[in-house]
């Protein structure tokens, strides 16, 4: 009976729509969930200010990177209405320093990147909102509080709410009850509490309390379970992401018999930093320091690749994710994997397999959140480095052609990554990946379509013909399904040049703290946009980012130990001739003097002027290669072209 009335529940959820109006001229209801819960629930700008991605802000939001990540990024996003015209009710500059520093590192290991246009100098200073603001400002006069007579919470601890115009406790009641099958079957003694929360919040000096986020977390992780094992989600609207802790202290105290909850804390082991979630809880008396020092005995394993399971079970198990204070057990299925990839080498030095790595002590009831399936097909993330930066990051191995690791994947397919890179479309890219580096869902590999791959060799095949190569044996699409199956990549995002000055930033491409300026990524923009469309694609970044990292990693390695890092002339000189810049004394003063600054040549002047340089030489080439005749021109003549070009 209690799972009929988790059917019925959830197909009634599947109809719901929940809205609410507010009929003021101008000022709207935002429905962005990961925005509720700030102090405020309309704006001017109900689908998000112009220039900003709602989706991209409410990744980051997801992220959980700042205790203030929410009250920033909303403020900026779907500003509380007259916030345009009123600096009290705008994010301070403070703030968005400060989550931007907390947020700098999840967001890079997230492959999520900060917004462009959100420029933390360009917020007040004063007279703002801040981490601890309560803002004082006459707005509208607050709502009268009512008698609760909604009967589903009619008998909470408190019995006056608050709701917003035109909504009625009616409305409420009709779109409450829906929960009734789930709250029946005792899935979680929290969840009422938490529902009556949100739909009749209590009325606190003519202010709705925010609900809990706590008081969320438990109730999704007991009833979350049941959902799923019906194929039902977690309401989007009730993702507790979007709420605070703020107001916990105040939610009501369920009786449960279980140990007290611990105190989530931060990541900070070195090994387990990059990984999909961010904090961790530990046993009293232990430290993450301490931990430290015991996981550094398995990096030699890990850097050697026995398995790619490793990882992710050492931090499992040393630094479990934390789910409301508490640790989520390690899966038993990744523990196997990963010891059948390394214990073999591990016997072969005399060292036996740890015992707190015991894989019997672990149970398979976590295993689909660490993306194994019941067939023991285990996710693990993408090392490829042409699959990287696509829509999925998590890949399953034996992949669809059977090979065994990503490394003899890679080494397959390296034979198409010159022509990726220059002849083919970026859909043979897209294609190439969901085959050798299949896009994984809780342990499942996703085929592509049989159309994904026609388009692909339509668009390819001839090119390669050209070369004397012909289209693979073991791609042939009559093998690849037509249903169930993804059918195309989705396009990925253009680049324009501020986009790629923030991937830069966000990539870590910088030196000492100072990332490259707008107008050395135009540079570099211009230098890799192969067809002139005035931004780049996956693929020319990718290229572009091959480009930096190189000029990078010299700067740092030869230039850097100074204590204001900065080229030298000669240092340049020879750096020039090292890429074949032969140059005359003339063009070369014009050139150091245009890039200079005290000291030398700073890093973001060194990659404008080889990048420059490079252009020019493109250039220079692509003007021989229309020439009417199979001539050689004299090597003077592409001095002359830089002189004619920079002096």
């Amino acid at each position: 009976m209690k799972h009929l009335f988790l059917v019925v529940w959830g197909l009634l959820c599947l109809q719901w729509v929940h809205s609410r109006s507010d009929d003021r001229t101008n000022c709207k209801p935002f429905t962005a969930s990961f925005c509720q819960g700030v102090g405020y629930t309309t704006t001017l700008h109900p689908t998000g200010v112009q220039g900003y991605s709602l989706q991209q802000i409410g990744q980051i939001v997801e992220t959980a990177c700042s205790p203030h990540v929410a009250k920033l990024m909303c403020r900026i996003v779907v500003p509380e209405c007259s916030s345009e015209d009123d600096n009290r009710l705008k994010p301070c500059r403070a703030l968005c320093v400060q989550v931007k520093a907390d947020c700098e590192s999840t967001l890079r290991a997230k492959w999520l990147s900060w917004p462009t246009k959100l420029r933390c100098e360009t917020l007040p200073e004063s007279n703002c909102v801040g981490a601890s603001s309560v803002i004082s400002v006459t707005q509208t006069t607050p709502s009268a509080c009512q008698p609760i007579t909604v009967p589903f919470c009619k008998d909470m601890t408190y019995t006056e709410t608050v709701l917003p115009r035109q909504e009625t406790q009616d409305n409420i009641a009709l779109t409450i009850n829906r929960f009734n099958p789930l709250v029946t079957s005792g899935c979680s003694p929290h969840l009422k509490p938490f529902l009556c929360s949100v739909y009749v919040p209590e009325c606190v000096s003519g202010k709705p309390r925010p609900p809990c986020r706590t008081l969320c977390e438990h109730a999704r992780s007991s009833c979350g379970a049941q959902m799923r094992s019906l194929s039902l989600e977690w309401p989007e609207a009730l993702k507790c992401e979007a709420f605070t802790t703020e107001s916990c202290e105040h939610a009501p105290v369920i009786s449960v018999s279980q140990a007290p909850s611990a105190a989530c804390q931060p990541i900070t082991v070195p090994l387990c930093k990059d990984l999909h979630y961010t904090e961790t809880v530990l046993p009293e008396q232990e430290t993450q320091d301490d931990i430290r020092l015991e996981i550094h005995q398995f990096y030699p394993l890990v850097n050697v690749r026995c398995s790619s399971h490793l990882k992710p079970l050492l931090c499992s198990v040393y630094v479990p994710e934390c789910l409301s204070g508490k640790p989520r057990p390690p899966c038993r299925t990744l523990c196997e994997k990963a010891k059948s990839g390394c214990e073999p080498l591990m016997n072969k030095f005399g060292i036996a397999w740890p015992e707190k790595l015991k894989c019997t002590a672990f149970t398979t009831e976590s295993c689909e959140h660490y993306g194994v399936s019941s067939s023991g097909g285990v996710c693990e993330p993408i090392t490829i480095p042409m699959c990287q930066g696509l829509s999925y990051n998590q890949t399953l191995i034996p992949n669809l052609l059977g090979h065994t690791s990503q490394r003899e994947a890679f080494t397959k397919m390296s034979f198409f990554n010159s022509m990726v890179q220059t002849v083919c479309s970026v859909d043979i890219r897209a294609f190439l990946c969901r085959v050798y580096a299949p896009q994984c869902e809780a342990g499942q590999a996703q085929w592509p379509c049989r159309s994904f791959c026609e388009k692909a060799r339509r668009d390819c095949e001839g090119l390669m013909s050209n070369f004397g190569i012909s289209w693979p044996e073991e791609l042939q699409c009559s093998s690849f399904p037509e249903e169930m199956c993804i059918s195309e990549e989705k396009r990925p995002k253009m680049l324009n040049a501020e986009d790629v000055a923030a991937k830069l930033e966000a990539g870590g491409y910088s030196v000492h703290g100072k990332a490259l300026t707008l107008s050395t990524a135009r540079l570099l923009l211009s230098l890799m946009d192969a067809d002139q469309s005035g931004d780049l694609d996956v693929v020319e970044f990718f290229k572009l980012e091959r480009f930096v990292g190189a000029i990078r990693r010299e700067y740092v390695e030869s230039y850097g130990s100074r204590n204001q890092p900065s080229v030298t002339e000669n240092q340049m000189k020879k750096a020039l001739v090292a890429r074949e810049f032969h140059l005359d004394d003339e063009t070369f003063r014009v050139l150091w003097q245009e890039y200079r600054s005290e000291g030398g040549i700073n890093y973001d002047k060194y990659v404008a002027a080889l990048t420059k340089l490079q252009i020019l030489k493109d250039r220079f080439k692509a003007h021989l290669l229309n020439l009417p005749c199979d001539c050689q021109v004299a090597s003077f003549t592409m001095n002359q072209f830089m002189k004619t070009a920079i002096v």
